[in-house]
């Protein structure tokens, strides 16, 4: 939409017809000339302003001199000239007039600023007044030139309605865009004084000199409905059409601008668009100027028409107050006895202009500063035409819509100066945050159970040998990753601001914390058995709990280590961050702004990158020794298998949920749902996986009763060790094997020959030799097989005694302390 301010007139006198002016002379009355400067000629743009206002001088002067009163005893003449807008040749008209012909008394014109600013400055020299009866520029101030009048409003005159027009549909958000010339600059100035008296925000200024695209996109970056624009006709076209094709048009917009051009000034060319789409863009714009004078002007049409017709009645009326008063000066002299650089008759004129009130067809026609104050008329755009909605009073400063007819809107109600920005704290969903720090607290609750079941039984046989303290500090660690996720949740809704930084901490300390006691022990646990069970040399190796309980010292003093440093030297912050605005379901005026709050630190992806390489190098460790001992199943480490799987399960959970978490670092809820349930399902089975065994054996064997006929059992590793050693053993294996048979061979052939012997004997020496043999001393089966070693029966090589069947000094070693299986009762 479109806002154009513009002065108005209501014609009350008759018509006239297009023609030139003429001396209307008379015999019984003085002749009184005036100077007129008009641009007329059809070569010149401007031409139209005299062609369009000549109608309404003749009919003045006609009315001016058939009045029976106003100059009773002068007839009024209009000595004109055509200035083609141009300095040179106004000025040149200007001295023509001075040195030819009889003295005018006021100069009436001009039309254009080139041609009005020259004469206006040399007809001081003259000391004449002047009245323009077009010309709008803000420079003709009363300091700078106080002979000149105006009966047209300034420029700056029009600002007043438009600051009324923003307060009466409480717009008080506005961008204004001018022109970089001074004719605009000027108004633009006085309009951004008014702007701030009435404590308006004005949100962005753009001028232009060339083109006009980067300043329109710069408004509606901004995002300003209102725009306050400064500009002549042929600028409109290209703003109003670039406008078009940036959307800056339609329900959410108003334009306001002074209404200073030509007649359906949208449909002439050069706008660089078509005239359909520069209308709709203009569509519902209200356009402020003076009502079309009557028909008598023919096809020549001026918006001055009805200030030109009030100049002339006020010429008249300075006239005739003049007349009246040079006889207080001097009795004898009369209008025509009227010379030029004379004081008297210049302040007699100047007290005359300042003097002059009276209602003429634009209005009250009265001089502020020499400044005319007049109704002005809103229009607005509807409909391809120009409608009245409403009119400005200057002089009292009222703002009447109701006379015209009613405004129209693209949407049902005038635009918004603005568009409404609600800003929206996002939070985890309350629901999700209640389902997910209740699971976490049945994970606390069913660790505390695991944990008091450990306390409890620590010496029962199948619980000591799996190393319980050990288990309490996994168990610790899962109710801290517990811990965890109900902080993961909180935010500054559900705390404060304030508190928030301490809720990062918390976090941090929590996770870290967590993660080191249960994966540490478990880490610990499983390289134990990969010590043990991968020694190649067979040699005896003694891994005490301590030593278990240092390497878990060992990660806790590292997290304390880079958590002291970061706390210290870098602590949490609360950060927000805006993400993508949308519309409001229900009004396209207003747009929600989702807001994030993060914890931040200065040099935190520092100390991130150090913690997940750190952590990353003791998961893929971890996960190796537990690849590597995936075959281990000894009862001595009862719970070895499941450890190792407890690993798996942490690696694959940690590097998935790190890995989601910079995906889903924007998605409150989501991110908060995958962490937290990656968090408890990789506690509960771990939790599950270590303990849930250890209870089904409690509840089967309360005792602790050992099956000493279970063996401590490695299984075949050809998949797993490649190396030398393993191929030298194989072949040692098949040979021994091929030995075995070839001996057993030869045995059978040595027992057939004894067996002929024995019977070719007599029964005699058979009896004696059967005596002999049988006092010989027979070694038993379990002692040669002591002696010879493992025996090969199977691909399974049986460890040669049970862990829980070793001797007595093994069986009274201290918990928590073994030895590695090629260990042999002497």
């Amino acid at each position: 939409m479109l806002l154009v301010v513009t002065c108005c007139w209501l014609l009350m006198a008759g018509h006239c017809a297009g023609q030139k002016p003429i001396n209307l002379g008379g015999s019984k009355k003085r002749d009184v000339y005036i100077a007129g400067f008009f641009p007329y000629g059809n070569h010149v743009p401007e031409g139209h302003i005299g062609r369009g206002v000549m109608p309404a001088v003749k009919l003045a002067v006609e009315h001016i001199n058939e009045h029976p009163t106003i100059l009773r005893d002068y007839r009024l003449h209009m000595w004109w000239n055509d200035t083609e807008c141009s300095a040179a040749v106004g000025m040149k008209a200007f001295f023509d007039m001075m040195h030819n012909g009889p003295h005018k008394v006021i100069l009436f014109g001009g039309a254009c600023t080139q041609v009005t600013d020259p004469i206006a400055k040399a007809s001081k020299h003259w000391r004449l007044t002047q009245l323009s009866y077009a010309d709008t520029h803000p420079m003709f101030t009363t300091n700078s030139f106080p002979n000149f009048f105006r009966v047209v409003p300034s420029e700056n005159a029009l600002n007043a309605p438009r600051v009324a027009l923003l307060l009466h549909f409480n717009w008080t958000r506005v961008g204004t865009i001018y022109q970089n010339e001074p004719r605009y600059s000027l108004v633009h100035n006085r309009l951004v004084a008014d702007l701030d008296e009435s404590k308006m925000e004005l949100v962005e200024t753009q001028s232009f000199a060339t083109e006009v695209t980067t300043a329109l996109e710069k408004l509606k970056e901004r995002d300003v409905r209102i725009l306050l624009g400064n500009f002549n006709e042929a600028w409109a076209r290209r703003i109003f059409c670039e406008a078009y094709r940036f959307g800056i048009y339609g329900r959410k917009y108003q334009w306001v601008i002074i209404g200073t051009y030509t007649r359906e000034w949208w449909l002439r060319p050069g706008g660089g668009c078509a005239p359909s789409e520069l209308s709709e863009a203009l569509h519902g714009t209200p356009d402020q100027y003076q009502i079309e004078y009557d028909s008598r002007r023919g096809s020549e049409y001026s918006r001055f028409h009805g200030y030109t017709y009030d100049g002339i009645w006020t010429v008249a009326l300075a006239v005739k107050h003049v007349a009246r008063r040079i006889r207080h000066f001097h009795r004898n002299q009369t209008i025509s006895d009227f010379r030029y650089r004379d004081v008297l008759w210049e302040k007699l004129f100047l007290d005359a202009l300042k003097n002059t009130s009276f209602d003429g067809v634009t209005g009250p026609v009265r001089f502020y500063d020499n400044e005319r104050k007049a109704y002005i008329l809103l229009k607005q755009f509807q409909n391809g035409r120009e409608v009245n909605v409403g009119e400005y009073d200057s002089i009292s400063g009222v703002l009447d819509l109701t006379r015209g007819e009613a405004q129209l809107w693209n949407g049902r109600t005038p635009p918004k100066d603005r568009t409404v920005r609600i800003i929206e704290h996002s939070t985890v969903d309350i629901t999700l945050y209640a389902v997910l720090a209740s699971a976490a607290s049945v994970g606390i609750v069913l660790a505390s159970i695991f944990l008091a079941i450990n306390i409890r039984y620590r010496n029962q046989r199948y619980i000591k040998m799996s190393s319980p303290h050990l288990n309490n500090l996994i168990i610790v660690g899962c109710m801290l990753t517990y811990s965890s996720v109900i902080f993961l949740g909180l935010d500054s809704q559900l705390s404060s601001v304030t508190a928030f930084p301490y809720i990062c901490t918390a976090r941090a300390w929590l996770l870290m914390a967590g993660f080191s006691l249960a994966f540490g022990s478990m880490f610990s646990k499983t390289w134990r058995v990969h010590s043990i069970f991968t020694d190649v040399k067979l040699n005896k190796k003694v891994i005490k709990d301590y030593q278990l309980f240092m390497v878990v010292g060992i990660l806790l003093t590292i997290d304390l280590s880079i958590m002291t440093t970061w706390q210290v030297a870098d602590p949490f912050y609360r950060e927000i961050k805006q993400m993508e605005p949308y519309h409001h379901p229900s009004s396209d005026d207003i747009i929600i702004i989702p807001e994030n709050e993060y914890c931040q630190s200065n040099q935190m992806n520092i100390y991130l990158g150090c913690i997940y390489a750190y952590k990353g190098l003791l998961m893929m460790f971890g996960a190796f020794l537990a690849w590597e001992t995936r075959h281990v199943s000894i009862p001595a480490l009862n719970d070895s298998k499941y450890v190792g799987m407890s690993v798996y399960n942490v690696v694959i959970m940690c590097v998935t949920g790190a890995a989601i978490s910079f995906v889903l670092t924007d998605k409150q809820d989501a991110m908060f749902i995958m962490l937290a349930v990656f968090i408890i399902f990789c506690s509960t089975a771990t939790l599950c996986l270590v303990f849930i065994p250890k209870v089904i054996e409690l509840r089967r064997n309360p005792q602790g009763v050992i099956n000493k006929r279970t063996r401590a059992t490695l299984r075949p590793m050809l998949k797993i060790r490649r190396d030398s050693t393993v191929s030298e053993l194989d072949e040692r294996l098949k040979e021994a094997k091929l030995a075995n048979k070839k001996f057993r061979k030869q045995l059978l052939q040595k027992d057939s020959e004894l067996q002929g012997f024995l019977r070719r004997m007599g029964e005699e020496v058979a009896s004696e030799t059967q005596e002999t043999v049988d006092t010989l001393p027979v070694p038993k089966q379990e002692e040669v097989a002591k002696k010879e070693g493992p025996s090969i029966t199977t691909e399974t090589t049986d460890i040669s005694m049970s862990m829980c069947s070793l001797n007595s000094s093994t069986v009274s070693q201290p918990e928590g302390d073994y030895v590695n299986v090629d260990q042999v009762a002497k």
